[in-house]
């Protein structure tokens, strides 16, 4: 079938870069009104109250007084606050002197935040304090901690995953060293290429206070070594060392959970997680309740024990005990009527239940099997029972920790104790350097030493009127993409296309594009079968992909095909209902150009699903668009389930169109090499779910009336269709915990619409 040439123009941000410095046409919605401006402010001024005081100098703290005190959830809560100084106006326009922002920390949290202003280019000036020698320092050298970005939301579905998923300052899991230096190349690279930052190390005598001259700015004062920022290492001048006194307009107050209680550091190597090689046995007292006692405890206790991935281990093959306790963690705390998580894993793993439960007495079996015959352990608490122990009331333990203290109680791993620590220690012959006490942190000191009492006693009153820092977000605030492109969320609309042709950019896995690119290949391959004298075609394929409570879909691979200039667009990000995929998405059936479609017609179609708000201007020689979704299988859908991914295609050639039964033959290639991942083997990477990948189910959309000149829906059977849930999530694992891809995770479904 023929088609005239130019008659159709790309309904996806899958355009070629248009000519460098050619402004490209705006369309009426070009920029937003003022009210959704008005919108964006208020909501980000809303979140900023979670971090900051009410009053002048604009003090932010990060983290300090919240109980999520995880690495990933700290970047997060950076991640957050820069959106929303950022959304909430808190810097000034570009042509005014800029904003000067003192971010006092430079652990994960400063660092991140820094960063994130950084790829964001606005108009900042950012000085960095540290009061260590270097960058990160409590984690640099540290190789007896284990780090994992999401071990705490075990078992939920994506707790396995190794990869934070971050867009800025992302990292692996790892010792603590390791991902230190994963996270310093990548500051590295970032200040590199946005210079506008200041660093001084081994701080001194740093006290901050309202500015005389202006109250709305802070004064600090310090005597620090101004060090490259890019690596903290080498200084900038001799004698840097000086006294110095400067004002800024805002301040981030990233100083950690504060003064550590109790030794030795939590951060320091030491040996007590080693064989002991001098003496047969030795008793350990761990004195305190919370994670860090805990995490020591099994150190000790159990043998290789490493705590990214001490439960998959042990719960190998146990889906429905998984399952169960995804329940009881969800129940956890909502009410009287629900069981004490004590009651809740006995009727598990107690002595009865064990008995008809073979799953739950293997765990219980492969847990004794790990118990170390070099150790005994005394845990030192507070409470009275175990019981109490595991209950958020009396207890800070997280969910997974709580459940291994159990299993462990249960295998004789310990003998818990109120006793004074002289009187365990007399009893069991335990000597000094086998005590670890885990007493928590002193939060308050921490910045009550470099505050002024008048700042100091506007933190406690916040502190004290029912902790206002508290339930800072650690899930995102930011819109997916956000850090993918420069300046606020309502001036994205004005971006010019050689921006647009990289931004919104989200984590995307390499294995994940891998697999994306060598499916859209095979594609490829048959389309050239098709059509041995083409002589242009692109094919790429988008994922479904969750960022906070926003559904995106997020181009997986580079394009593959022939006849254009290829481009870095792998990672890209659109809304879930924008353009040609998203018209495939919502209606859950491919979407195509017409034969008969006027080219008035498609341009005009594209305006009207929102092409331009996620996309380059269109490029005006494509002749035929093609949007295919790959559908799961899944009965809570009709028909048939919600959308895994979808392939989008398009050619420039005049007499390109693809007939249904071409249709058919590509949906079949893509069918069954997804059904091919499910039986392969891929060691050191595996297919990892993650939470909300699927929405709630629903009906499927109708093709838009103000559409149906341009474009045409195709019937459902010619969509690749996935027997099963499934998400297109290909990652590194750590090859020590996994064997390869086992089955396709689930998808969780989502309490809201999409």
């Amino acid at each position: 079938m023929s088609k005239d040439k130019g008659k159709a123009a790309s309904p996806n941000d899958n355009s070629v870069t248009s000519a460098k410095g050619k402004k490209s046409e705006k369309s009426d919605t070009a920029t937003p009104p003022l009210s959704a401006k008005r919108l964006e402010t208020a909501t980000a001024e809303i979140a900023l109250q979670r971090f900051s005081i009410e009053a002048t100098p604009s003090l932010h703290v990060v983290g300090t007084f919240d109980a999520g005190i995880t690495v990933l959830r700290q970047q997060a809560r950076a991640l957050n606050l820069a959106w929303a100084m950022i959304e909430a106006g808190k810097i000034a326009p570009d042509g005014e002197p800029p904003t000067r922002i003192a971010v006092i920390g430079a652990g994960f949290a400063g660092l991140t935040f820094a960063a994130a202003m950084l790829v964001k280019e606005v108009n900042c000036r950012i000085t960095l304090f540290e009061e260590h020698d270097t960058l990160l320092p409590l984690q640099q050298g540290s190789d007896t901690r284990w780090l994992h970005p999401h071990i705490y939301d075990w078992p939920e579905v994506g707790s396995e995953s190794d990869v934070a998923m971050l867009p800025v300052l992302n990292w692996t899991a790892a010792r603590a060293s390791d991902v230190a230096v994963q996270i310093l190349q990548q500051w590295r690279r970032i200040v590199s290429k946005h210079a506008r930052i200041d660093l001084f190390c081994n701080t001194r005598h740093l006290q901050l206070s309202p500015a005389t001259a202006d109250p709305r700015q802070a004064r600090i004062e310090w005597i620090g070594d101004r060090r490259e920022a890019k690596d903290g290492t080498s200084c900038v001048e001799a004698g840097s060392a000086l006294g110095r006194a400067e004002c800024f307009d805002e301040v981030v107050l990233s100083v950690g959970f504060g003064i550590e209680d109790g030794q030795p550091s939590y951060w320091r190597n030491e040996t007590m997680g080693q064989p002991n090689l001098h003496q047969r046995r030795l008793t350990h007292l761990v004195s305190g309740q919370g994670d860090g006692a805990l995490i020591d405890l099994f150190r000790v206790r159990i043998s290789q024990y490493r705590q990214d991935r001490i439960l998959e281990e042990m719960f190998l093959g146990a889906d429905e005990l998984v399952a169960k306790l995804r329940s009881i963690k969800l129940g956890a705390g909502k009410g009287s009527g629900a069981p004490t998580l004590f009651a809740a894993f006995d009727e598990l793993f107690g002595v009865e239940a064990v008995v008809g439960d073979k799953a739950a007495k293997e765990v219980l079996e492969r847990l004794e099997r790990r118990l170390r015959r070099d150790t005994d352990a005394v845990l030192h608490l507070k409470v009275h029972e175990m019981a109490e122990l595991l209950e958020p009331e009396t207890s800070r333990t997280s969910f997974q920790n709580a459940l291994l203290a159990y299993l462990l109680y249960r295998v004789g791993g310990f003998a818990p104790s109120r006793d004074a620590i002289e009187s365990l220690c007399e009893r069991y012959s335990i000597a000094p350097a086998q005590v670890v006490k885990r007493h928590g942190v002193k939060r308050l000191p921490q910045l009550e030493r470099i505050l002024s009492k008048q700042l100091f006693g506007l933190v406690q009153q916040k502190v004290s009127n029912g902790n206002g820092f508290a339930r800072q977000a650690a899930e995102p605030h930011w819109p997916g993409g956000y850090f993918g492109y420069p300046g606020p969320s309502w001036k994205k609309a004005d971006l010019d296309d050689d921006k647009r042709s990289v931004w919104r950019k989200e984590y995307l896995p390499g294995p994940t594009e891998m697999v994306a690119a060598t499916i859209c290949g095979a594609v490829v391959g048959a389309i050239y079968d098709m059509r041995p004298h083409l002589e242009h075609v692109r094919v790429t394929l988008h994922r479904v992909l969750p960022i906070g409570t926003e559904l995106l879909l997020q181009q997986a691979c580079d394009y593959q095909g022939k006849g254009f200039d290829p481009e870095a667009t792998a990672a890209r990000t659109y809304p879930a209902e924008n353009a040609m995929i998203g018209l495939a998405w919502r209606c859950q059936r491919g979407a195509r150009t017409r034969a008969d479609a006027s080219e008035g017609a498609i341009v005009e179609a594209m305006k009207q699903l929102n092409l331009h708000e996620a996309a380059r201007e269109m490029m005006p020689s494509i002749s035929y668009v093609l949007a295919l979704p790959v559908m799961q299988l899944d009965p809570n859908f009709q028909p048939p389930g919600p959308v895994a991914a979808v392939l989008y295609l398009d050619s420039k050639d005049n007499d390109f169109w693809l007939r249904d039964e071409e249709i058919a033959r590509l949906s079949g290639i893509v069918r069954r090499a997804f059904a091919a991942l499910d039986e392969k083997s891929f060691p050191g990477v595996r297919n990892i779910g993650y939470r909300d990948a699927c929405p709630k189910a629903r009906r499927p959309s109708k093709l838009p009336r103000n559409v149906a000149g341009a474009i045409e829906l195709l019937k459902p059977a010619y969509s690749p269709v996935i027997d099963g849930k499934f998400v297109l999530n290909f990652d590194r694992a750590d090859p020590a915990s996994i064997d390869g891809v086992s089955k396709m995770p689930s998808c969780t479904v989502k309490t809201g619409t999409a």
